[in-house]
């Protein structure tokens, strides 16, 4: 069965939308960005694991099908916290194809700090529990909730991270990573992978990559930067730190 569902994914300010306002201008796509039952409940069940939530998104993945077998179009499903119910998706829709849009983690905490619905997780969410969506783990959960703002988005990166590798080493023929930074900077090139990778032939989009995004790095203080430096490389992620910002 050809693939008709395309899930966008990847960590809160990534540039998720971006790509999904992209794929939203190709003639043979439905965008669905962040649309309201099936956003909410997932990100939900997610983030909460209630009994209650594990009800809707089971809803909201058949409603997601039922909307993809009503249509020749393939539809773009820009919920970014999908990732971490795959399982479940490809129950659903074993064909499901995959996009995850990769920042590098500086610019992506650099972000996060100025958004005040990303922030607001946690207060919204026990941090003495582990919880795989803020990145809480077993080795940090007995000091989470003492970090610092960009500490904790520090570690959130890297559950993030850790989550869209194993989702393209579990199905490396039905997920594509891409790179913000390539997405601005190499917009036609790495469309075109985009393209390819869902079957669609290529398109000129009206929207173009904005280069001060890349820049929003540099408010981080230099205390800041140590910060995830230091967690980077407890985690094995040192090769990140090349795209520090500039001193």
């Amino acid at each position: 069965m050809p693939n008709k569902i395309v899930f966008i994914g990847g960590m809160g300010r990534s540039g998720t939308h971006y790509l999904g306002r992209i794929l939203g201008e190709h003639p043979k796509t439905i965008l669905r960005l962040e649309s309201k039952f099936t956003f909410k409940s997932i990100t939900q069940y997610v983030v909460f694991r209630g009994e209650r939530h594990r009800l809707l998104v089971w809803l909201a993945l058949a409603y997601l099908k039922i909307k993809s077998m009503l249509t020749q179009k393939q539809l773009i499903e820009k919920t970014h916290p999908a990732i971490w119910i795959k399982d479940k998706v490809d129950f659903i829709s074993p064909e499901a194809k995959w996009i995850c849009v990769v920042r590098d983690p500086y610019q992506a905490i650099a972000s996060m700090k100025k958004h005040a619905g990303v922030q607001a997780w946690y207060d919204r969410v026990s941090l003495s529990e582990h919880n795989d969506f803020l990145g809480i783990t077993a080795q940090n959960v007995s000091q989470f909730g003492q970090l610092s703002l960009v500490q904790k988005g520090a570690f959130k990166w890297i559950a993030h991270m850790n989550q869209m590798e194993q989702i393209k080493n579990d199905s490396p023929d039905r997920v594509l990573i891409v790179h913000f930074d390539d997405l601005v900077q190499r917009q036609a090139q790495t469309l075109n992978e985009v393209f390819q990778f869902l079957d669609l032939s290529p398109i000129e989009p009206r929207e173009k990559g904005n280069a001060k995004t890349l820049r929003k790095k540099q408010a981080l203080k230099p205390a800041e930067v140590n910060e995830i430096d230091e967690i980077l490389r407890s985690h094995n992620r040192a090769e990140w730190m090349k795209s520090r910002p500039e001193e």
